[in-house]
């Protein structure tokens, strides 16, 4: 993996750590996100088209849900442009880049402050299993 890049990118895109919303990033870097209902099994998913990069978030996740897949799909922005990336699952994927984009997606939460944030634990009641689900499996990859 290539971790070091990942880790000098998450820094340059931030700011070092000075930009911290993830719908400004993608912004600045020219990234389209667009939200709606794309359905119960697509949390979100990374397009490359006529130049264009764009990423598509259901509508329907919660926000801490939202945070999570978002972060990914810029990863993949970032490290894979030309490549069609759909979020299915994360975790211990056999795929090389879909564990790039899960590590770059922990650190750019990480440097945003998103694992630091009071409100998950102040809100945590309003979490579904399946997000808290998504962030226990995002504190692993701290370990990596």
């Amino acid at each position: 993996m290539i971790t070091n890049y990942i880790d000098t990118k998450v820094n340059e895109i931030t700011q070092n750590g000075t930009l911290l919303d993830l719908y400004e990033i993608a912004d600045i870097n020219d990234i389209i996100v667009y939200e709606d209902d794309l359905g119960e099994n697509t949390p979100g998913a990374y397009h490359y088209e006529y130049r264009i990069k764009i990423i598509m978030i259901n509508s329907t996740l919660s926000y801490y849900h939202k945070m999570i897949v978002l972060a990914h799909e810029i990863a993949h922005a970032f490290l894979h442009p030309y490549e069609e990336a759909n979020f299915t699952t994360i975790g211990c994927v056999k795929n090389v880049k879909e564990n790039e984009a899960n590590y770059f997606a922990c650190k750019l939460l990480d440097v945003i402050g998103f694992w630091k944030n009071e409100e998950l634990c102040i809100y945590e009641h309003e979490m579904s299993k399946s997000d808290i689900g998504f962030i226990g499996i995002y504190k692993n990859y701290m370990k990596i």
